[in-house]
């Protein structure tokens, strides 16, 4: 039976939420809420206070309201939508609670389509914040073919690879991670951020073709954790990989 999500604004439940375009200058924050709990809190508030966004206060409102609400939510396992801005001209935050459903991509793997929709370069000080803004996401989502389990490919104006629309990129090369460099745009995941502190891995500018060569591709985020790869459409396919399933595991023992 479907289950209507929980809504707050500043901590108070409402019937509704404003739009994205209604919040200017806005950050998202979305986390996983594991057994009414936010396993990834602290590198959501890291990457909150990075944004420059909100003060020391706002900031303390948003963390005890949101540690609060999500200890009454009523699912086990459920994404919690967090939006900070600006709502004509007053500081705002909202939180929405829904149900996580649990799917079979982390079993069977995600393929990935090139998008040609690309992200512009900035400069080398990229804050990897996850804006509102979502134009360039919203054009190449609506590249992608119909198909189950399918995430789009993103490259930057030079092209890069740098992220997929939803997740960060671990690629596997003989008996090292490596990940595509964020310096000059893409979002600092916060599963990528916690990863690094449980296995190694090196940062580094990769091309598509470069990406290919992998021995095993993977996603990450925050809500799912880690999925297998198992093709780009159009260039190479791959079996689930063994050093995959060891991250998965470890996120399982660890986190949820």
């Amino acid at each position: 039976m479907y289950q209507l999500p929980q809504m707050y604004i500043r901590g108070l439940a409402v019937d509704q939420l404003p739009d994205d375009a209604d919040y200017s200058g806005g950050i998202l924050e979305t986390m996983r809420c594991h057994n009414k709990g936010l396993p990834l809190w602290s590198f959501h508030r890291a990457r909150l206070e990075r944004s420059g966004v909100l003060d020391e206060a706002c900031l303390g409102e948003i963390e005890q309201s949101t540690l609060k609400l999500t200890a009454g939510c009523r699912w086990p396992e459920a994404i919690a939508r967090l939006r900070v801005g600006s709502v004509r001209g007053q500081q705002c935050w909202d939180l929405v609670l829904r149900p996580l459903i649990e799917t079979a991509e982390g079993q069977v793997g995600t393929s990935l389509f090139p998008c040609s929709t690309s992200l512009p370069i900035g400069s080398n000080s990229n804050q990897g914040c996850k804006t509102l803004l979502r134009n360039r996401y919203n054009a190449a989502k609506a590249e992608l073919p119909v198909g189950q389990f399918l995430d789009g490919l993103m490259l930057d104006s030079a092209g890069r690879v740098i992220e997929t629309l939803r997740c960060n990129i671990l690629a596997r090369f003989g008996g090292k991670w490596m990940t595509p460099s964020l310096h000059r745009c893409g979002v600092h995941g916060v599963m990528r951020q916690w990863l690094s502190s449980h296995i190694h891995w090196q940062e580094e500018d990769m091309e598509l073709s470069e990406l290919c060569e992998a021995d095993e591709l993977a996603l990450c985020n925050s809500v799912r954790g880690v999925l297998p790869v198992v093709e780009v459409i159009g260039y190479k396919n791959w079996p689930v990989g063994v050093e995959t399933r060891k991250l998965q595991k470890l996120i399982l023992d660890k986190l949820w």
